[in-house]
């Protein structure tokens, strides 16, 4: 069953902190509302989802990133650079490692 939060690794006895799946996923809307080539699906057809997903199993982070990506940008760079970005972010603000990140391309930016 997913879980609606992550459980951090504490290093004292004081309590532990938990994280709750929405903060990763504003995490990465900021990240992709900072790179002009890439724009957030609202909508997909393929399923009925309004914003990117997260998902916590196990204490491991998974996200699904759909996007729409522009016609004149490089696909697989902008892909691999915004995938990067996420990483980082989440690792730097929150000091936790997602597990994995997928990036999907839905459509172009005309």
């Amino acid at each position: 069953m997913a879980q609606e939060y992550i459980t951090l690794e504490n290093q004292s006895q004081l309590g532990t902190v938990k994280l709750n799946k929405s903060v990763f996923s504003s995490i990465a809307l900021n990240v992709i509302e900072e790179d002009e080539n890439v724009k957030l699906v609202e909508n997909t057809r393929l399923r009925n989802s309004n914003t990117l997903s997260a998902q916590i199993q196990d204490n491991q982070l998974t996200m699904v990133v759909p996007v729409q990506v522009n016609y004149k940008a490089n696909v697989s760079d902008v892909c691999a650079n915004l995938q990067h970005k996420i990483f980082e972010s989440i690792s730097y603000m929150t000091g936790f490692k997602p597990e994995s990140i997928e990036i999907q391309v839905v459509g172009f930016i005309f």
